[in-house]
């Protein structure tokens, strides 16, 4: 056979260079042993699918077993190559020893280990050599990923085997995992034949892949050496939505229809998650609840979720970004690269992968009509501080690189939102103004109000720092591009119901703040509410910062220099006080516990200077103030 006789010679030249360059062996070189072992792999795949003899495959498998010895002892160095390559280089050898080892399982070790490994090495090679190595080889490829991802929101239907596909990961944690796999098979119908299963043990060493090998399911991966940031997901999965359950979370009564209702809902849903226990989430997606997170509360935690989980989509939440436990997410954005090899470690993996989704039009919601549990840190918690350095530090510098703004300064949202339903009545078809959203938190947070009692909204957004405008289009309805804010009026005659903004009064382009609200309340509608959050330049957690920074607590690199304004908020009340229509005003003040200490071990100072005003010592507790300015109606 021509293709049998091209696949075994070129294995076995590639052997001889094996032998030949072991000390000499260079990054090209490299490259075409890759190459090599990639077209002995599709040689091997086409002959199993053949039925091909066992012989020759063999033969086969042992060339490829020492190409990857090779590759995996010459990609050590971290600094030539991502950290995760000679792990699978490591772990194609062991799955070859295995298949070796045992003739029955070959084919499985083959078609959901060696394979995947080596098309997965190869997409990271090439990243490394073609992306990473320049400037312009890494804005080609972000220019790439933003096309393709916008690109699906209008691509045709593809057919697919099943309608989800299940992946569960584990790295040890056994007594978690059998409580996940128990929980999924409880509260999951597979009897259609729609869903499938697959397992993946990452390098776990206390019986896990033992366990997953018993269970009945067809798709088992088995990885001897752990590897963070795993993504091989995506060479292996037949369903049209893909699910990563954790091996610290438990699935509940309902909890695969209510997400899969979801993110059928509107064809521009990319991703949908539910809410968790309190402990088990971040990013105010977690609940309180009445059981103890302890293996031994599961039952008192299934009787929660029965009664909590009813499909109401009034509890859908809009939201800018993710931090998915679990996730039901649409399989083509999920294979289309969602996840950059460029984050090395766990961390700020869900912030990019949101904002490639948000930049691109697709929306992303929370199901508080679901819920979950979470352990929290369990498939993580173990391989997360491996290696040098902080982790979240040298990602969110990443992070910083590849978008250029912050993940975390640039979320637009604050805590005590929700005192905007005291103040204005809400009414059906309501229309919002939205300054600087930035990624659209708290603009989301509006939008879901409006949502919880069924009612609609129009949302319009006013972008003043053209970074953001690309993270406008998922929510608004309309968007509006001005300098300042003296010159929005120039671009809209609507009137509005609320007038909100995504970051601080002190934060929005003016050039006088009284002249800037006054021209704000002139676009509202009777009625209406200037909404606005004031940053406290007082309180401790200011003052921390200047301190130890020397400037506000804002993420820049080192050589950067930003320019930091600050508004007084007495000074700001006193003229709202006198001023002739400006003066319907009110405000609440919003703490934070995690400033108490600061704030203690600021007070002694405050005793040397006896000009201070009397609330000081109050205001160090204070981190900012919500501002209500309303528009009033002819009756009143």
């Amino acid at each position: 056979d021509r293709l049998y006789g091209t696949g075994r010679t070129g294995c076995c030249a590639r052997g001889a260079v094996v032998q030949k360059g072991r000390s000499t062996m260079r990054k090209a070189q490299m490259r075409e042993l890759l190459d090599t072992a990639l077209d002995g792999a599709a040689y091997i795949d086409r002959a199993l699918t053949q039925g091909a003899a066992d012989a020759p495959i063999v033969s086969l498998l042992e060339n490829l077993h020492q190409a990857a010895d090779l590759l995996a002892e010459r990609t050590q160095d971290t600094s030539q190559f991502l950290p995760q390559i000679p792990l699978y280089f490591r772990n194609i050898g062991a799955s070859i020893d295995e298949a070796l080892h045992d003739p029955v399982q070959l084919r499985r070790i083959f078609s959901m280990e060696i394979r995947p490994f080596l098309i997965e090495t190869d997409r990271l090679w090439a990243f490394q050599a073609d992306v990473l190595s320049s400037e312009e080889g890494i804005a080609r490829y972000r220019q790439e990923m933003m096309r393709r991802v916008k690109a699906l929101r209008t691509a045709p239907c593809e057919q697919y085997r099943y309608d989800v596909s299940i992946v569960v990961l584990a790295y040890n944690k056994l007594e978690y995992t059998k409580v996940a796999i128990e929980s999924i098979f409880a509260h999951t119908d597979f009897s259609a034949g729609n869903i499938e299963l697959i397992t993946i043990n990452n390098g776990s060493d206390d019986g896990t892949r033992a366990f997953f090998d018993r269970l009945p399911h067809r798709k088992k991966v088995n990885l001897t050496y752990n590897v963070l940031g795993l993504n091989l997901s995506q060479h292996i999965i037949e369903g049209k939505y893909y699910i990563l359950f954790s091996n610290d979370a438990v699935a509940t009564p309902h909890w695969l229809e209510n997400l899969l209702a979801a993110v059928k809902s509107d064809e521009r849903i990319a991703m949908a998650v539910p809410i968790c226990n309190e402990e088990g989430a971040t990013n105010l997606q977690g609940v309180p609840v009445p059981y103890r997170n302890t293996l031994e509360d599961m039952e008192k935690m299934q009787a929660f979720a029965a009664e909590h989980n009813r499909r109401n989509d009034r509890l859908w939440e809009e939201r800018s970004q993710l931090m998915p436990f679990i996730s039901i997410l649409r399989s083509d954005l999920y294979c289309a690269g969602l996840l950059d090899p460029a984050y090395t470690r766990s961390e700020f993996v869900d912030d990019d992968e949101s904002t490639l989704l948000r930049r691109n039009g697709w929306r992303q919601l929370l199901l508080k009509d679901t819920f979950m549990h979470h352990f929290g840190g369990v498939t993580l918690g173990a391989g997360r501080y491996k290696g040098a350095g902080n982790a979240i530090a040298d990602m969110r510098r990443v992070y910083y690189t590849k978008w250029g703004v912050d993940a975390w300064d640039s979320r637009g949202t604050f805590s005590g939102m929700e005192v905007l339903n005291e103040w204005h009545d809400v009414r059906d078809g309501e229309r919002i103004l939205v300054l600087e959203p930035r990624f659209g938190d708290s603009a989301c947070s509006i939008l879901n109000m409006y949502r919880r009692r069924g009612m609609r909204s129009c949302m319009t957004a006013v972008v003043f720092d053209t970074r953001y405008c690309e993270d406008t289009g998922y929510l608004f309805d309309h968007v509006i591009r001005a300098a300042q804010i003296e010159d929005v009026s120039l671009h809209t005659t609507e009137k509005y119901d609320v007038i909100s903004t995504g970051c601080y009064l002190d934060e929005l382009p003016m050039q006088d703040v009284m002249r800037s609200l006054e021209l704000l309340y002139q676009l509202l509608a009777p009625g209406g509410i200037l909404f606005l959050p004031v940053r406290n330049p007082g309180s401790a957690y200011e003052m921390d910062a200047l301190l130890h920074r020397g400037m506000r607590d804002v993420y820049c690199f080192d050589n950067e220099v930003r320019q930091c304004v600050c508004i007084s908020y007495r000074h700001l009340l006193r003229a709202l006080h006198e001023h002739p229509f400006l003066h319907h005003y009110q405000f609440t003040s919003i703490g934070f516990e995690a400033d108490e200490q600061i704030a203690e071990r600021m007070k002694p100072l405050l005793c040397m200077d006896e000009d201070l005003p009397p609330d000081a010592e109050l205001s160090l507790s204070v981190r900012m103030l919500f501002l209500g300015i309303t528009q009033k109606t002819e009756q009143e």
